[in-house]
């Protein structure tokens, strides 16, 4: 029987920052030397603070998804029971009216029972991804933060900010969890259910405020990101103006339709029956 995949409706979201770009300027400013230097590997001594010019500011919503998955298989396997007899005495045993003869193996006595066994198997896994590329990140670390509903990606671009898509679309992050969940049953006699539950695909935008700094009269750069739920300071960051345009749509990112979902178990050659929400969007 294939593998029945349930897909719940899909969601985008952005989160409502908790500091003010004002704000972060000002704790940026402060800490720019100390960062600009380790991110440039020159020493601390040698940089001066009016020396550290800004250049410029992106204010921007950067992707993670947040996907929950579950599954479970039902089957039956075959296993032969054996059972320790009372004393040497025995000579065969009557269960549940058959007679079952006794052995000795290795001065054990006991007999055979060949039985079917009635197996299910859960599991579950909640996995983020963060950034253009999708790094694997605590799904949690967000999780008290508000955000508001996207009603529609396709239209959502608020002013004066970079909205940055993912590479990961939702195919290949829904493949990797599935791939954690799905687990291969060991001497299955007879499989009678596999079913994945993807109970939660989430595209979720978080705001980063990115300032450019550059170090006067030695033409280098250095870009400062700060965390807008967090309050985190990183160097080490990029510019992403002119990389992404006209690269967020619904139907571009949340990519699992019927006819692709084959794609989404691992292996690839197993039957798979996509239910619910995507059927209806062919």
């Amino acid at each position: 029987s294939p593998v029945e995949i349930s897909l719940a409706e899909e969601h985008a979201y952005h989160y409502i920052p908790q500091f003010t770009l004002e704000v972060a300027r000002d704790r940026v400013e402060q800490r720019k030397v100390q960062i600009v230097a380790g991110t440039m590997g020159s020493l601390l001594g040698r940089l001066k603070p009016e020396e550290i010019h800004l250049l410029g500011v992106e204010n921007r919503l950067e992707p993670f998804w947040l996907v929950t998955i579950s599954s479970r298989t039902v089957y039956d396997r075959a296993r032969s029971y054996n059972v320790p007899v009372s004393g040497a005495e025995v000579i065969s045993v009557s269960v549940l009216g058959q007679e079952l003869p006794v052995e000795k193996i290795d001065k054990l006595t006991s007999f055979t029972v060949n039985s079917i066994e009635h197996c299910q198997e859960n599991a579950r896994a909640t996995r983020a991804f963060l950034g253009v590329q999708g790094e694997p990140s605590d799904p949690a670390k967000y999780s008290s933060f508000p955000k508001t509903l996207i009603v529609d990606l396709n239209t959502f671009a608020p002013e004066g900010i970079l909205v940055i898509p993912p590479q990961l679309r939702a195919t290949a992050v829904a493949r990797q969890v599935i791939g954690e969940v799905i687990r291969p049953v060991q001497n299955a006699h007879t499989i009678h259910e596999e079913r994945v539950d993807v109970e939660a695909l989430e595209l979720n935008f978080r705001p980063v405020y990115a300032f450019e700094y550059e170090w006067s009269g030695k033409a280098k750069r250095a870009v400062i990101e700060f965390n807008a739920l967090t309050g985190e300071i990183s160097g080490g960051g990029k510019k992403l103006k002119e990389q992404f345009k006209g690269m967020l749509t619904q139907e571009l990112l949340f990519d699992i339709t019927a006819d692709a979902a084959g794609m989404l178990v691992p292996g690839g050659s197993i039957a798979v029956k996509l239910v619910k929400a995507v059927v209806s969007r062919k």
